[in-house]
């Protein structure tokens, strides 16, 4: 089990009881020469590394009354030394920890340490821990981080532990954060003489600096830790077993600015040469001046306009809307032509008397006289 950076000023077993540091040295005692001498770059997280992820550290305590044996062993490290680079991480699981821990998603376990910071990170899409052919626990998905900016410009650092709503599953039953209890049967635990138990489940989320937030100090670090005990009791209520049962890690990301500030100062000097060998962005705007000819031959617009001005013509052909309201007076000729109502007048001679006539004239004697 490589051993994770100690960073100043920071308990990392602050949580961990004596049993549980026992277990875990038993339990990885037949692991430690076979498992991790076997690991890559992962395996080095542990002599002088200022970055370090840890994806999953698994403890099993030993108790047959639960059907548990002893295990420990670790999946998903990284480390970094001063001015190391990346660590992309060993998920090749040598110490068997895939046997009882199902990680989904795709598993990341990563550092790096450079002259401008140092980082380390794991993420993963959840995890579930598999006991006696039981889903015991279940992790949602997890995001840690923490990072380091050392002087000029720091310390500083940054660190957080993202989960799904930040509960978790035991059992079945929904655990938030903090301590919990809660009451199980033997059949839930798989255990055959176990008749009932009581299950203390301790689930924390550390950030370190809190808040999510650039903090002025010089180390850095983020994970969850879940550690479930219980007591455990035969049909009669007497108490088969009282203590740890799992201890699980998860997203254990450290980082430390130390190491970091004067190395860098003296050797990344050749940022200065490169910036002065890649001018040559002046000669090619010089060379590529074609851009003036083009629009000095492209002028032919002129022309067209001057040989398409046909609508003058037209409009002055187009008058004849004057004669035709001079031709069209016929209504005066027909009332001169038609006075007929004259003849009227030289026909009555017939039935009257001239004025030629006497007095005396007519049939009878003195007509007219009367």
């Amino acid at each position: 089990m490589p051993k994770i950076l100690s960073l100043p000023g920071v308990r990392r077993d602050v949580r961990r009881s004596a049993v549980r540091a026992a277990l875990a040295v038993t339990a990885a005692a037949t692991l430690t020469a076979a498992g991790f001498t076997m690991a890559s770059t992962g395996a080095r997280a542990a002599d002088g590394d200022v970055a370090t992820s840890v994806l999953a550290d698994l403890t099993i305590s030993d108790v047959p009354a639960a059907g548990l044996d002893a295990f420990n062993g670790v999946f998903g490290t990284a480390g970094s030394p001063p001015n190391g680079g990346l660590d992309n991480g060993d998920l090749s699981d040598p110490s068997g920890v895939l046997n009882y821990l199902t990680v989904r998603g795709q598993a990341v376990a990563r550092t790096n340490a450079e002259a401008a910071r140092n980082w380390a990170q794991a993420q993963a899409s959840g995890f579930t821990l598999s006991l006696n052919e039981r889903d015991f626990l279940a992790v949602g998905s997890l995001d840690a981080y923490a990072e380091c900016i050392p002087a000029p410009i720091g310390p500083l650092a940054l660190a957080y532990a993202r989960t799904d709503s930040n509960t978790i599953g035991v059992l079945g039953r929904q655990v938030p954060t903090g301590t919990t209890q809660i009451e199980v049967t033997g059949a839930e635990l798989g255990a055959a003489g176990v008749s009932t138990a009581t299950l203390t489940i301790q689930y924390d989320q550390f950030e370190d600096p809190s808040g999510g937030g650039y903090q002025p100090q010089s180390s850095a670090r983020a994970g969850l830790d879940i550690t479930v005990s219980g007591v455990l009791r035969d049909e009669e209520g007497g108490e088969l077993y009282d203590g740890p049962l799992v201890d699980v890690e998860l997203g254990h990301v450290e980082v430390t600015c130390d190491g970091t500030t004067s190395p860098p100062v003296t050797t990344p000097p050749p940022t200065s040469p490169p910036p002065t060998t890649i001018p040559p962005t002046s000669p090619p705007p010089t060379t590529i001046p074609p851009t003036s000819p083009p629009p000095t031959t492209i002028p032919p617009t002129s022309p067209p306009p001057t040989t398409i001005p046909p609508t003058s013509p037209p409009p002055t052909t187009i008058p004849p809307t004057s004669p035709p309201p001079t031709t069209i007076p016929p209504t005066s000729p027909p009332p001169t032509t038609i006075p007929p109502t004259r003849p009227p007048t030289p026909t009555p001679t017939p039935t009257k008397p001239g004025p030629t006539h006497e007095p005396d004239y007519g049939y009878g004697h003195g007509y007219g006289d009367h």
